[in-house]
Order: C-alpha cells, then sequence, then structure tokens
C-alpha cells in the first residue's frame, strides 16, 4: 500500500489536490510501486531551497511552503525523483558538486518532464 501522510499546508493547493499531483508522480515514476511511506511535510524552510527527501525506515519530503502553485508541485516531483533513486538503490555521490550529482541531473531534467506531462494531463477538452 502506498501511505503518504501531509502535515502543514500550502497556502493556495488544497490537500486533496497535493494528493492527486502525489499519486499521479507516483504512478508515472514507479507504476508498479505498491508499498511506499512517505510523511510529506509542508513548513518554510528559510534555506533558500524549494525541497528536501530523507530516508531512514521511511521516506520524507519536505516542501516550502511559499512557493508558486507550480513551483511547489514541480519540487515536489523533484523530491519524488529522489524517492524512486532510493527505492532502487542509487544514492548521491555527495563527494560531487551538487549540481554535477547524477541523482540532481536526473531530478531537474524528470522535474520539468513530469510538470509538462502533468500540466497536459490537467486539460479539459
Amino acid at each position: 500500500m502506498i501511505e503518504v501522510e501531509i502535515h502543514g499546508r500550502h497556502s493556495t493547493l488544497s490537500r486533496k489536490k497535493i494528493l492527486e499531483v502525489f499519486f499521479w508522480g507516483v504512478s508515472e515514476l514507479m507504476p508498479r510501486k505498491q508499498n511506499l511511506d512517505i510523511s510529506l511535510d509542508i513548513r518554510s524552510i528559510n534555506d533558500n531551497v524549494t525541497g528536501y527527501h530523507m530516508h531512514t525506515d521511511h521516506h520524507e519530503i519536505e516542501l516550502e511552503k511559499n512557493q508558486s502553485e507550480s513551483d511547489f508541485i514541480t519540487a515536489l516531483f523533484h523530491e519524488l525523483v529522489h524517492v524512486r533513486q532510493t527505492e532502487r538503490g542509487v544514492y548521491m555521490d555527495e563527494s560531487l558538486p551538487y549540481y554535477q550529482r547524477p541523482t540532481e541531473i536526473e531530478a531537474y531534467k524528470l522535474q520539468e518532464e513530469l510538470y509538462t506531462k502533468w500540466k497536459k494531463s490537467q486539460r479539459v477538452f
């Protein structure tokens, strides 16, 4: 079972919309994944970053609450890429500068692709 627990709130995105985006992103990135435990904390981070991913006994995603809707969704997709990387046993090489890490290169690339695909899926014809 995929379980997500949300703490905090975004200024304009409803909890329902965040869950919709979350499950859409998980289904795109990990379509066969059946067991996942994620805590999603929406709060002021104050580190001049949009989000973090940590993994101990479960996944924790922290997202900056003071972002536009598009930036928030993009940041969520970015952190979900890190969830997928962790689930696949791919870990960050912290000996490299941040933007040269293969995990970050992939996350930045996929966050944009996912956001574009998600926006297209939201169009009503």
